[in-house]
């Protein structure tokens, strides 16, 4: 069996989400003289990621809980899809509003099952509709239903945690996701996975997303806009990744992106924009053999051996299928997986990781989708290199700017 569901043109998917507008909001805390936000005007377009990012006491997190009125704002007016949410009642609003924090942010003597249950069941919600959203979304988030979802949160790693916070927060198909800092508590592994995952469920829902992060490179992955704001709350450039990176639009800019920008534009590229190969697939149990000829039919020397759930659970060579008649029911540790969002750079650390010369592409569920070859990955990488230095004064430049900021 050969996998050849790449991704192809297709509808794009309905915008589930709402627009959100800020309007003058101001936040004056009891006691200090400056405001921590002062008179933010913003819009963010449905259905799109908007990060927020900037240094210590800039008013992300603060803004970002002024849109679900954790934090009341002391002045102006917030709008979701044209309503006034500050006349609203704020319980009432935030059962409407997704929120993901670090860790999750879990009940830790509830079950999976219950925690993602939790805001459909306080409104109104029959267990029969429920549980099926329950389960559609654990499988959304990766996460198999039948395996998780009597689990307590202490009987899963962080980033299994962290997934089921996302599922909770999307569990009443709120039209805006709010995420405070949601992958700062995970290792760096872990934390590209998750946000792979999060854009794969964006391509699928189309929410309106806002993510307040501490990470520049983590808000040019993640934000189709990204809002750099400096004391006070002030707006010091809101656009799109490769334009903030191209054109800086104040020195405060130029100095917090610093010296890399110009390597940053390379990681827009993502594994779904080049070629992604079919595999030849086993499944355990098979005769040898049989797949061995497939193999050799399709000229590749490497077969994909894939779980029940057609997830790939280890990837041989022949010589190593040729030593049993069957394929056996071995789970390789350190598969080399990135996601169709996945950039190139971190397709090029998976396989440099796992020492392998390609990457499986897999679904947020898991499901195979195909393969990125490691020539592929190093030559459109080469290729925009050279673009972005066109000679080699300019590479130089790159370099020399380059050892400064290491250094």
């Amino acid at each position: 069996m050969t996998t050849t569901d790449t991704p192809g043109p297709g509808t794009a998917p309905e915008i589930t989400g709402a627009s959100i507008r800020l309007d003058g909001v101001t936040k004056r805390y009891r006691g200090q003289t400056e405001p921590a936000v002062a008179a933010l005007d913003l819009t963010i377009e449905a259905g799109e990621i908007v990060t927020f990012v900037g240094p210590s006491g800039c008013g992300k997190t603060t803004t970002l809980k002024m849109i679900n009125r954790l934090i009341e704002p002391s002045a102006g007016r917030i709008f979701i899809d044209d309503r006034d949410i500050t006349r609203e009642n704020p319980d009432k609003l935030r059962q409407s509003i997704g929120y993901v924090i670090q860790s999750g942010g879990l009940f830790p003597h509830w079950s999976v099952e219950r925690n993602v249950g939790a805001v459909p069941r306080m409104l109104g919600w029959d267990r029969a509709r429920i549980a099926e959203r329950t389960e559609y979304l654990l499988d959304l988030v990766g996460l198999d239903p039948e395996e998780y979802a009597k689990r307590l949160p202490r009987d899963m790693s962080g980033g299994q945690q962290q997934r089921v916070g996302v599922a909770r927060a999307l569990a009443a198909d709120p039209p805006v996701l709010l995420m405070d800092e949601p992958f700062g508590a995970v290792d760096p592994m872990t934390r590209v996975r998750l946000q792979d995952s999060l854009l794969e469920i964006h391509q699928e829902l189309r929410k309106t997303i806002v993510i307040v992060t501490h990470d520049f490179e983590e808000a040019t992955k993640l934000g189709d806009r990204v809002l750099i704001l400096s004391k006070g709350g002030h707006v010091e450039q809101f656009a799109t990744p490769a334009e903030i990176l191209a054109n800086p639009a104040t020195d405060f800019v130029a100095d917090f992106i610093g010296s890399g920008a110009r390597l940053a534009q390379l990681t827009f590229t993502r594994v779904r924009d080049v070629q992604i190969d079919p595999v030849v697939t086993a499944r355990v149990g098979e005769s040898s053999a049989e797949v061995t000829a497939r193999a050799r039919a399709a000229r590749t020397r490497w077969v994909t051996v894939l779980d029940r759930h057609g997830r790939p659970i280890a990837w041989p060579n022949l010589d190593e299928i040729a030593a049993a008649p069957e394929i056996a029911p071995f789970v390789e540790p350190r598969l080399p997986v990135v996601a169709p969002s996945s950039t190139l750079h971190d397709a090029l650390d998976e396989m440099l990781a796992a020492r392998q010369n390609g990457a499986l592409v897999t679904t947020v569920g898991g499901k195979l989708v195909g393969f990125v070859g490691f020539r592929t990955v190093v030559e459109t990488l080469r290729n925009q290199l050279d673009e972005a230095y066109p000679d080699e004064q300019a590479y130089a430049d790159f370099v020399e700017a380059t050892d400064e900021g290491a250094g």
